[in-house]
């Protein structure tokens, strides 16, 4: 669109467009939608397995690489911190991943959306297998 429609004020219906927007830089290549996460290989991580794989999404969400996005702001559990819509978003892929919501935000403390590290302990405890019943 190359002209900007007046409103009934005369004022500028759209903002001024700044320009040529540069394109964003090409530090991590897959894009937050192309992030293909194993259900099985999750289960079998590690806390710290974990931690890294949270990592490496919020790499791909923020375009950047995983040591800039580790430098950021430290939580008192000494992991990333988090704010919640990023963490819910984290939990979110996991849960696509397993085909099902991981837990009912609801119900979940704040404090557990807080960090890498709270957020990892929250998508472990959802992911756990489970014994099966009646198993001995």
């Amino acid at each position: 669109m190359v002209e900007n429609v007046m409103d009934t004020s005369g004022a500028p219906l759209f903002f001024p467009s700044p320009g040529a927007v540069s394109p964003a830089p090409d530090v991590v290549d897959p894009q937050p939608s192309t992030i293909d996460l194993d259900p099985i290989a999750l289960q079998s991580m590690t806390r710290d397995e974990l931690r890294e794989e949270i990592l490496r999404m919020l790499a791909c969400l923020r375009r950047q690489s995983v040591q800039e996005i580790a430098t950021g702001t430290q939580h008192t559990d000494g992991t990333l911190a988090l704010d919640s819509m990023t963490a819910v978003w984290v939990i979110s892929r996991v849960g696509t991943a397993f085909g099902r919501h991981l837990v009912r935000l609801s119900e979940v403390e704040d404090e557990s959306l807080r960090s890498v590290g709270t957020v990892a302990t929250l998508i472990r405890q959802a992911i756990a297998p489970v014994a099966a019943a009646g198993a001995a």
